[in-house]
C-alpha cells in the first residue's frame, strides 16, 4: 500500500531554501549591519550613562603634553642708566603738554653680571609733562619730559625714570635736569652782549642828538646806559631744541622688573 506524502515534509525544505535565498540579498545583509551598529550604539549610551560624571572643575583624565613655561625676569635697580636716541623731535616753540616723545635706546641695559636684559634699539615712549617758550627778559625755555613705557617681545612695560640731561644740538650745550627731571634752556652770552652792543650803539646815537641840541651831560649819559641796558631787557632767553637723533640720558627713579 502506497503511502501519501505528509504535506508538512516539503514545506521545511521549501522554507529553508527561502531563507538561503533571502540571506543572499543585498537587503538582507544591509538589515543585518544595520541592526548590528543600532545594538552596539545602545550599549555605548547605556555603559556612558552608567560610568559618573566629570564636572567641568574636576582635573583632566591625562595630564597635558607640555605646560607654558613662566616667563624669565629680572629686576634693574633704582638709578640704572638708559641712553636714548630721539625718534621725534622736541621744541619749546613748537610742542604742548601730553605730546607723545618716542624714542630708542642707544646702549643696550645689562645687569651687573653683565646678563643683556633690554638689547639696544628698543623703542621707549614717555610724554611732555611741562614746557614753556624762552619769553624776555632773559627768561629761558623750560621742558620737562617723562619716559614710563618700554617696549618688548612681551608687549609694553612699565618703568618710572626721570631725565639727567639731554644734548641741546641747537645751541651746542649739554643741558643737566633738576631733581623733577626738567631742564632750562639757559641764556645766550652771545646774544646778550651782541643786543647790549647795539643798544650802547643806539643810545650813543641819542646822547650825540643830546648833546648837539644842547643838553646836559647827565641827560647824554642816561640815555647811553639806558640804550645798553635796554638791549639787555630785549634779549630772550635759549629755547630748547632737540632734533631726531637727540641724546637724552635717563636713570630709573625705582627698582623696574622686565619680563624677559
Amino acid at each position: 500500500m502506497l503511502e501519501s506524502p505528509d504535506p508538512s515534509s516539503e514545506v521545511i525544505p521549501m522554507q529553508s531554501q527561502a531563507n538561503a535565498v533571502m540571506r543572499r540579498s543585498p537587503r538582507f545583509r544591509w538589515s543585518r549591519r544595520a541592526g548590528c551598529l543600532a545594538s552596539s550604539l545602545a550599549l555605548g549610551l547605556a555603559l556612558a550613562a552608567s560610568a559618573p560624571g566629570q564636572s567641568p572643575s574636576d582635573p583632566p583624565t591625562r595630564p597635558r603634553a607640555y605646560a607654558a613655561s613662566a616667563a624669565r625676569k629680572a629686576t634693574l635697580p633704582a638709578g640704572t642708566p638708559l641712553v636714548l636716541e630721539l625718534l621725534t623731535p622736541v621744541h619749546t616753540r613748537i610742542n604742548a603738554p601730553g605730546d607723545e616723545v618716542v624714542a630708542q635706546l642707544k646702549e643696550s641695559i645689562r645687569l651687573a653680571d653683565g646678563s643683556l636684559v633690554i638689547p639696544r634699539g628698543t623703542e621707549v615712549r614717555g610724554t611732555i609733562a611741562a614746557i614753556h617758550p624762552a619769553k624776555m627778559p632773559q627768561r629761558a625755555a623750560r621742558l620737562q619730559m617723562v619716559f614710563d613705557t618700554i617696549a618688548t617681545d612681551l608687549g609694553y612695560q612699565q618703568m618710572a625714570a626721570v631725565v639727567v640731561s639731554v644734548d641741546d644740538v641747537g645751541n651746542e650745550a649739554r643741558l643737566r635736569a633738576d631733581q623733577t627731571g626738567t631742564v632750562s634752556g639757559g641764556r645766550s652770552g652771545r646774544r646778550t652782549m651782541q643786543n647790549a652792543i647795539n643798544g650802547g650803539w643806539l643810545g650813543s646815537i641819542g646822547a650825540g642828538v643830546i648833546v648837539l641840541s644842547g643838553g646836559s651831560g647827565p641827560a647824554a649819559a642816561g640815555t647811553l646806559g639806558g640804550g645798553a641796558l635796554g638791549g639787555v631787557l630785549l634779549t630772550r632767553g635759549n629755547d630748547i631744541r632737540l632734533p631726531q637723533g637727540a641724546i637724552v640720558r635717563l636713570a630709573l627713579a625705582k627698582p623696574a622688573t622686565i619680563a624677559l
